[in-house]
């Protein structure tokens, strides 16, 4: 009586107590969740320090990258150029590749085989039983006798490897993270369970990465060594446990390579309003703090104990990336998004439409497919728990640094009367489309466990 005497009537019919009784229900599975998650990825990175007396190797670094259908336009330029980039930093490089599902690309494998200094081992997964559980992993076609494990051997003849892993297509093999499942789990966890010391430093890209220095946005220096900038910070600074590149999204053209039609980025083209709002956004204010897939470099241990608790307790996550930065943050791991670095990642034109029926704008399909992976994400860990990393709305906290937001929005083009209307068309555009699009993911989440989840690329 008296607490009704104290408040309005009106305000006292506002409050649904079982309605906040039940959030903050659910808010506490959420926390469970998440801390059962966190507590598993430290077991991991326990036993990894246990297994291998603490030593890792700092004469090679580890790079991973899962590719399907398509990648054979990227593979044959990006590869090279990442093992040409490890190479100037004065190390040897370990690459493997996960075919997805299948995929094969021979012609690409044949380039690879030609490249100097670099042996190619042929790996392949045997059946995958169900979506969480990694595919066992061996050097003969028919995947029979004792699985591979990966060894420490002298490298005098040969500086860099490169593993190819034929996945067997299957019903539970579809999708990027059931492919890195089997690599991280079954290739590099047994094998440190054999006893292979891993390289200190792991690199983590996409088949279209590109690692360029951009210290002035947006004035990408071409022919740059980001991968250097970014190995090199994490070498000097060893209470860093991960590094994130910003991202840098670009429309893709065709080109040559010697006699191969492949597809690099044309940073000259304009691209779609979201995209474009995202890359000037990324790594420079809360909500926008993920370490991006397409580059990111940290220490092994760290990297594999996050990617295995992801594939085998998530096999429908989508945004593995964004997954394992909110991982990262609440395992207490020190990190950040590494600003003079960008790692290239394709987006749709403005133009380009899907293939459905009837067809869609491709770019607001793009969104919408990293947004249905955010609502998951939000499902189960809470966005309390998430939103310092990821967000789904527009950022009006970015006003309270008006001239930093300024700054991102204007990049290096002059200030006049066209400039300021593009810009206000380009947001307007943006905050539009980003509203609906939300509203169509927020209806069709993605489902990260269990048998309804599906693989995603």
């Amino acid at each position: 009586m008296a607490f009704n005497n104290f408040l309005p009537g009106t305000i006292l019919e506002g409050f649904n107590f079982q309605k906040i009784i039940k959030t903050l229900d659910y808010r506490k599975k959420q926390d469970i969740t998440l801390k059962a998650d966190v507590d598993t990825v430290l077991a991991y990175k326990a036993w990894i320090k246990d297994k291998t007396n603490n030593t890792l190797d700092k004469t090679r670094i580890l790079g991973v990258v899962s590719v399907s259908s398509g990648s054979e336009k990227y593979l044959p330029y990006t590869i090279p150029k990442i093992i040409k980039q490890v190479s100037e930093i004065g190390l040897m490089a370990d690459i493997v590749i996960g075919l997805n599902n299948g995929f094969e690309c021979q012609t690409v494998i044949d380039r690879l085989s030609f490249l100097p200094d670099v042996q190619v081992i042929h790996l392949y997964t045997g059946e995958k039983v169900a979506n969480n559980v990694p595919a066992k992993i061996f050097d003969t076609l028919r995947c029979e006798g004792e699985p591979y494990y990966l060894r420490n051997i002298d490298f005098q003849q040969c500086s860099h490897r490169i593993f190819i892993i034929h996945q067997q297509e299957g019903i539970y093999s579809a999708g990027k993270i059931r492919m890195l499942g089997d690599i991280y789990s079954s290739l590099l966890l047994e094998s440190i369970d054999k006893g292979w010391i891993p390289p200190e430093i792991l690199v983590a890209f996409d088949a279209e990465s590109q690692f360029l220095v951009e210290q002035n946005y947006p004035a990408i220096e071409l022919d740059s060594n980001g991968l250097m900038l970014i190995v090199t910070e994490l070498q000097n600074k060893p209470e860093i446990d991960i590094l994130g590149t910003r991202t840098r999204l670009a429309v893709y053209q065709k080109t040559m390579l010697d006699d191969l039609e492949i597809l690099l980025p044309n940073f000259r083209q304009e691209i779609p309003p979201i995209q474009w709002f995202i890359e000037i956004m990324h790594g420079k204010f809360r909500g926008y703090k993920w370490n991006a897939g397409g580059g990111i470099v940290a220490r092994t241990n760290v990297m594999i104990s996050l990617l295995a608790v992801i594939a085998e307790m998530y096999p429908g996550t989508r945004i593995e990336d964004v997954h394992l930065t909110i991982l990262a943050m609440h395992s207490g791991f020190i990190g950040d998004i590494f600003m003079d670095v960008v790692s290239t990642n394709r987006t749709p034109s403005i133009t380009d439409m899907t293939m459905d029926q009837p067809p869609k704008k491709a770019w607001i399909e793009q969104i919408y497919r990293w947004n249905a992976g955010y609502q998951g994400l939000k499902l189960c860990y809470g966005l309390h728990n998430i939103k310092l990393i990821a967000s789904d709305g527009f950022p009006w906290f970015s006003l309270r640094e008006p001239i930093k937001f300024l700054q991102s929005v204007k990049g290096k083009e002059a200030i006049n009367l066209s400039t300021v209307i593009k810009k206000i068309k380009y947001l307007a555009i943006a905050l539009l489309a980003s509203q609906q699009i939300r509203k169509r993911s927020i209806e069709n989440p993605d489902i990260l466990q269990g048998s309804g989840a599906k693989g995603f690329w």
